[in-house]
């Protein structure tokens, strides 16, 4: 098992308010997370920064019975110290964060998700995405009122419908992921697949000789895509054939 992971700012943005958190402590312990902050640059990166701080502390000696609960009370605990933060202090008004991550707890993989970074499972042939973008655009889709061609370019596909920080308490998705073995994972924000569709990036994953030239690949065409946003990725590959 092999994980890579990379921030880059992009071509347009000045400032990076994304941020990413891996800690391996063996192939069937370990936990992956990636934020993309929003409200500002003092804001998101703020909110995202915070909320990886917080993984990665409840993360050091983590007493876990219940991997849901586990999930559920750390990104709670990271979720009150944003939105304190963000109505006491006037500079960070309004702020927030995407959360999308992996736990994995003696081989079995878990998944925590607020906004619209995505995880994607992946293997030689196919890409799935397992999270569900929680997105203004996304809810008008699936109710019918817009196609899927019509999503793509909608004024208003990045309005995000769910956030950590933006309320008291948070709605999380929290799951159990069915990996099957030659399958891996790709935990992204939309800095990278808001610029290159799942087919081309599983192209890239498919292309490159090593983990780090994949991972590499990945920014490189995000970027000469246009590179609108800041582009953040966590590459987990049990994939033996990889190595």
């Amino acid at each position: 098992m092999k994980i890579y992971a990379k921030t880059d700012t992009g071509m347009i943005r000045q400032n990076n308010e994304d941020a990413y958190f891996y800690k391996e402590k063996d192939a069937n312990n370990f936990i992956a997370f990636v934020c993309d902050g929003m409200g500002g640059h003092l804001g998101g990166s703020y909110a995202a920064n915070k909320t990886i701080e917080i993984l990665a502390d409840a993360y050091k000696n983590p007493k876990i019975k219940s991997v849901g609960i586990w999930l559920y009370e750390t990104l709670q605990k990271a979720n009150e110290a944003v939105y304190k933060q963000s109505q006491e202090n006037e500079n960070l008004s309004g702020m927030g964060t995407t959360v999308s991550g992996i736990l994995c707890l003696d081989g079995k993989y878990y998944y925590a998700h607020l906004g619209d970074s995505r995880i994607y499972l992946y293997d030689s042939s196919n890409i799935t995405q397992i999270t569900t973008d929680h997105t203004l655009v996304n809810t008008l889709l699936h109710s019918g009122y817009i196609t899927y061609k019509q999503s793509l370019k909608h004024p208003k596909r990045h309005v995000l419908t769910n956030a950590l920080g933006i309320k008291k308490e948070i709605s999380v998705d929290i799951g159990e992921i069915p990996i099957k073995e030659g399958q891996n994972i790709l935990i992204c924000t939309d800095g990278l697949h808001n610029t290159l569709d799942a087919k081309k990036i599983l192209k890239i994953l498919n292309e490159k000789e090593s983990i780090i030239l994949r991972g590499n690949e990945l920014v490189e065409k995000a970027n000469a895509n246009g590179g609108h946003d800041n582009i953040t990725f966590i590459l987990i590959e049990n994939d033996k054939e990889k190595e």
